[in-house]
């Protein structure tokens, strides 16, 4: 082990406890992307959608501009948006900022969401205020069996939950949401911040508890309703932070009835009267809850930026069984449109009799609710990928020509290079992959690197035989570069005003060029990315470009090359053990070997030329030519993960200097840390015994903790834990105070060991197999092992919260 401890890495792990219960306001990992501050900004920086339509007139949408369960006219509305493409493009508009009060529904004009099959849909939404620490109160996207004309409340019901009674009387809540539906919910105005109602409590002469002490007013309270978890008053905790989750709206089992004995004032014989009694709230429950975090910057929900989410629906496998539907959210990036990673999702059971079908009915009804209350916000929805329509994908390669074989082409990665003069090749594939329409009128609006000569193109359609107006090639006399220079657009028009596609079927554009020759130094030109968009009137698909360099152009007098299989190419990152690069010079005149340097740069930083001839290798049998060379890397000279480390090599008689390309070779330096975790994590919800005894609080649910291992076969990694324990949760207060009780590891074996400040016991090892891997740490905790909190006899009860250091010891060394 090393005692330097190199390697060191350190994550912070909040816990938060309520009434000593425990609740988590998990942070989910997200690209943070472009911030639109008002709704006009956001609409002008639209990801790129399907064109819907324009105010109400749709090819695919009824708005229903008056409905009778709900009061003014329907604010929904189809807008105008910016398009990356340069084409048509809309969003869906269900409310808008400082509209207080609004209502809006949106439907698909046929029942197209078929329930037999498998279906999609994709789509970028924005949930968010202006000038306002509160935005609300949300939308929801809504599968039903019935007409355009359904709504059912506004506030926190979002148009299609239940509305229960303002004053608390008794209510059937579900009879007053959208019947015969499932709804998926974006709720941005949490309604759990009201606060859980305060319990009664009766003098020692009230057995019947009549009379409750103090007299306080129930309706003065403002409870809690929906965004609330428990079954009964007193183990209710709310629920604080935005948050996307789902249910049936119209099903009675979706919500819970609670009800307080109080004084007040309540709806009586149709008017507002003073009461002792019963007063009732209903409770929600949040079926694939997806907590987004506060309202504002620190959220993933109304953030003031655009985030996409899939809709995935699996249809039942047997008669009679239930389908299941995937929502994953954060899964494409706004900036360009491309799919990303994401741990955001969840998956929910889809119970078909939920929608009362007809006998031989599968298809229902698609489309958003939404409404707005005292607080306000923006709420759009741009579709990408319509559901009952196309599923469709897109790719673009790029490709550089082989200098020893003129037919051959090499893909070019991103962080790649090319030399200049060196002809290249764009390959963009795009094709529909399922669904039930055809991809339709599809058209690209490409977008290529700057670096890039394009001399021609073709069209390769999903039918071979096919013609187009301009037998089939690109009218690159189209192309055109941005004012800044930094980038070209070429529209290319497909099969003369729009290809569509069925089946599987895909097409091709390539188009052939070269690369400039920019580069006057050894460092090249660097080329950005580039995003290119295939768009058709019910689905868009975007591909783009890797990032490379270009570099000086190839001078045929010096060859030059790295070898990808030899060498020492992956090490630890913090260790001793030096990366080894092996390399090759080849002059044409082979009398110039002698006055041969290698020039290496690592991660685009130069370091001290060498002499070909004192770094010769010594590994046989590439020893015995003086061409080859070893380049030592000293460790502390790379980051962890992927290093690009570049040679060019150069000759000078004093009449000819001669400067080779400038060729690439990775180096890995290997880490071991955290990779996706439960965010924060929460504790089962307790009450207090009071009986003087301490208790052991488990898990609440199963917390991930991967670890992402990268480092050199045999590696030894260990992982420790210490914390300062749980304290009150208090924001501006001097002193803390601290939790009667203490966070424990238990190990399989049954030892225990308390958590503190100063020892950090062992909680996880592990040895290195030399390939990247992830191991989730917690995955074989049961419940009396693994991470607890135990709570003293004394345990006040309150809202407490702490972190855990977890600390990583990895032996970057290997024998």
């Amino acid at each position: 082990m090393n005692a330097v401890r190199k390697g060191l890495l350190r994550a912070v792990t909040a816990f938060a406890m309520v009434g000593l219960g425990l609740w988590g306001n998990a942070e989910v990992a997200n690209a943070k992307s472009t911030v639109f501050n008002t709704g006009d900004a956001a609409l002008k920086g639209a990801p790129q959608g399907v064109y819907l339509g324009s105010g109400t007139t749709s090819d695919y949408f009824t708005i229903d501009k008056t409905v009778a369960t709900a009061s003014g006219t329907n604010a929904a509305n189809l807008v105008d948006a910016g398009s990356p493409a340069g084409t048509a493009n809309s969003a869906i508009q269900i409310s808008k900022n400082g509209v207080k009060d609004s209502w809006g529904s949106i439907w698909s004009k046929q029942q197209s969401f078929d329930l037999s099959k498998p279906e999609s849909a994709s789509m970028w939404i924005y949930a968010s205020g202006e000038n306002s620490t509160d935005a609300g109160d949300g939308m929801a996207f809504v599968l039903q069996n019935g007409g355009t004309d359904v709504y059912s409340g506004p506030g926190e019901s979002m148009g299609v939950w239940g509305v229960p009674d303002s004053l608390f009387a008794q209510t059937n809540v579900a009879s007053t949401a959208i019947q015969n539906s499932w709804a998926l919910e974006f709720d941005t105005y949490p309604n759990g911040k009201g606060g859980i109602p305060t319990q009664p409590t009766y003098g020692f002469l009230d057995p019947l508890h009549l009379t409750p002490i103090p007299s306080w007013n129930f309706s003065g309270q403002n409870p809690s309703t929906f965004d609330v978890n428990g079954d009964t008053a007193g183990t209710q905790t709310a629920i604080n932070d935005t948050h996307i989750a789902s249910n049936y709206p119209g099903d009675s089992s979706t919500y819970t009835e609670t009800s307080d004995y109080a004084n007040g004032k309540k709806q009586l014989n149709y008017s507002v009267q003073n009461w002792q009694g019963d007063f009732y709230y209903y409770t929600m429950k949040h079926e694939g809850f997806l907590d987004e975090g506060a309202t504002g910057g620190n959220g993933n929900l109304s953030d003031h930026r655009w985030h996409h989410i899939t809709v995935d629906y699996t249809p039942p496998t047997t008669a009679g069984g239930k389908g299941s539907m995937t929502y994953t959210y954060n899964d494409k990036d706004p900036d360009t449109g491309l799919p990303i990673d994401s741990n955001d999702y969840a998956t929910v059971p889809i119970d078909l009799s939920k929608f009362n079908l007809a006998s031989g009915q599968s298809k229902v009804r698609w489309g958003f609710t939404g409404s707005t209350g005292a607080a306000t916000e923006n709420n759009l929805v741009v579709f990408d990928q319509l559901p009952g329509q196309a599923q469709t994908e897109a790719t673009a390669k790029l490709e550089s020509q082989d200098d020893n074989d003129p037919n051959t082409y090499n893909e070019v990665n991103s962080g790649g290079s090319i030399s200049g003069g060196k002809t290249v090749k764009l390959t963009y594939t795009f094709g529909r992959t399922d669904g039930d329409e055809d991809w339709k009128s599809v058209n690209a609006n490409l977008k290529i690197p700057s670096g890039l000569d394009i001399t021609s193109g073709t069209i390769d359609y999903p039918d071979a035989s096919y013609k187009d107006s301009n037998d089939n090639k690109v009218d690159v006399s189209k192309l055109t570069t941005s004012s800044d220079g930094t980038s070209q657009s070429l529209p290319v028009s497909l099969a003369s005003g729009g290809l569509t596609m069925s089946g599987t079927q895909h097409a091709t554009i390539t188009l052939m060029g070269t690369a400039k020759n920019l580069a006057t130094d050894s460092t090249g030109v660097a080329e950005n990315a580039e995003t290119s968009y295939f768009t058709g009137t019910n689905a868009t698909s975007s591909a783009k470009t890797p990032n490379f360099t270009i570099t000086p152009k190839v001078n045929d007098k010096l060859a030059m090359d790295t070898f990808k299989e030899l060498g020492t190419l992956k090490v630890n990152y913090g260790g001793a053990e030096q990366a080894l690069v092996m390399g090759t010079a080849v002059p044409s005149d082979k009398s110039m070997t002698s006055l041969i340097v290698i020039h290496p740069s690592i991660n685009g930083v130069s370091q001290d030329p060498e002499k070909l001839s004192d770094i010769q290798t010594t590994t046989y049998p590439y020893s015995t030519s003086p061409y080859y060379f070893d380049y030592k890397i000293d460790n502390d000279k790379l980051k962890p993960g992927a290093n690009t480390v570049s040679f060019y090599a150069t000759y000078d008689t004093g009449t000819d200097k001669v400067t080779s390309t400038t060729v690439n070779a990775t180096v890995t330096a290997g880490t071991v840390g955290f990779g996706h975790t439960s965010g924060n994590m929460t504790f089962k919800p307790t009450t207090l015994t009071g009986d003087g005894q301490s208790q052991v609080i488990n898990r609440a649910d199963d917390w991930s903790l991967d670890v992402d291992d990268s480092l050199t076969k045999d590696s030894v990694w260990q992982v420790t834990a210490k914390t300062d324990g749980m304290h009150a949760d208090g924001d501006n207060v001097a002193v803390q105070t601290p939790l009667d009780g203490s966070l424990i590891y238990t190990d399989d074996a049954g030892h225990e060991t308390t958590l503190n400040s100063s020892a950090s016991p062992l909680i996880a090892s592990g040895t290195s197999t030399g390939d990247d891997t992830s191991t989730n740490i917690a995955a074989g905790w049961k419940d009396d092992t693994g991470i607890r909190l135990k709570i003293g006899a004394n345990a006040v009860e309150g809202n407490y919260e702490g972190t855990i250091d977890w600390s990583f010891i990895n032996s970057v060394s290997p024998s």
